[in-house]
């Protein structure tokens, strides 16, 4: 196998390295990139010669009523050649993902939303102010496990906060093993530990609600003002949607990438069985031992995979994750 730091080093740092065996050998590594924005029907794409503006073109192979199936940030797609009289290249392809980060899209329908893709890691971030609220940290840790992604929970505004340790105290019947990180934005040595958490090539999104400071993570990380930033309302400590598009950003030193979101309001959970239960399946092997064929895994007499999931605290984490994604599919 070549090595693609030598040949290809841009690709190799934007991961491309993690997705050997999804594309096809005679792929053409300069025809290749990574969505690195979307602005309405224009991408911005990294390649391995730098960014090109992109498009999908008229009649493209995507089906129009499947919106999951169009590129977002996140996205490995193939471009064709750049026309005359077009300032923008054609997309011609999208490469399947082997993650997402989903949510339900608004409406009474029951639609997926696909916020960004090809994701290793998950930051939910909460102010320790007034932004503080366990129901919606619970929601956001939600949403990441959902889609079968592991997360771990940044407190920003630690300088300031004056209760952060009852505040992280409190924290602890719904964490299930997630790992929290008391954090000051503009403090890079507080960054430093969670970001251990990526390795070269690997991907992590920033999500939870404004004015918690992501955007002023990512500024602080790369050294310069590259997401625009305001500060919260004094008087209640309400975030202003200041990023208003997604966008990866590559971290220094190939230590990773990072997506920065907008703002959520609220994390509308997207259930797909299939993709959650992917990264619970070693805990689930000894289901077929259960009393029940119907097992829920939960009180049932008898249960196999509770017996075993007690044997350790890393078990018994993914168990209560598992056990409460299922009650929460139950009653979305």
């Amino acid at each position: 196998m070549r090595d693609l730091k030598e040949t290809h080093p841009i690709l190799a740092q934007l991961g491309y390295h993690e997705m050997i065996g999804c594309f096809d050998s005679e792929t053409d590594l300069d025809r290749l990139g990574r969505v690195m924005r979307q602005d309405r029907q224009r991408y911005s794409v990294i390649t391995e010669n730098g960014i090109v503006r992109a498009a999908l073109t008229t009649g493209q192979r995507f089906d129009p009523r499947d919106k999951t199936a169009f590129p977002v940030v996140g996205d490995w797609v193939t471009l064709g050649s750049l026309e005359a009289n077009n300032a923008t290249i054609p997309i011609t392809g999208r490469i399947p993902r082997r993650s997402k980060l989903s949510r339900r899209a608004s409406g009474d329908n029951y639609l997926e939303q696909i916020l960004v893709s090809n994701l290793d890691l998950i930051f939910v971030v909460s102010g320790l102010d007034q932004n503080f609220n366990l129901n919606r940290i619970q929601r956001f840790l939600t949403m990441a496990w959902s889609c079968g992604l592991p997360a771990i929970l940044l407190l920003s505004k630690a300088d300031i906060a004056e209760d952060a340790d009852a505040k992280i105290k409190a924290l602890e019947p719904i964490l299930h093993g997630t790992k929290v990180y008391p954090v000051n934005m503009h403090d890079t040595e507080t960054l430093t530990g969670p970001l251990k958490n990526l390795n070269p090539g690997q991907c992590a999104a920033l999500i939870g609600s404004s004015g918690v400071g992501k955007s002023s993570m990512i500024n602080q990380i790369l050294g310069l003002d590259h997401m625009p930033t305001q500060a919260v309302r004094a008087f209640d400590d309400k975030g202003r949607h200041t990023t208003t598009h997604r966008e990866l950003c590559i971290l220094p030193n190939d230590s990773g990438l990072i997506i920065d979101t907008p703002g959520m309001r609220e994390a509308q959970i997207w259930f797909e069985p299939a993709q959650f239960a992917e990264r619970y399946q070693d805990l689930l092997v000894p289901a077929q031992y259960c009393r029940f064929s119907d097992c829920r895994h939960d009180e049932d007499p008898d249960c196999a995979v509770r017996e075993t999931a007690l044997k350790s605290k890393r078990t018994t984490d993914l168990w209560r994750q598992y056990s409460l994604l299922q009650a929460m599919a139950v009653t979305e």
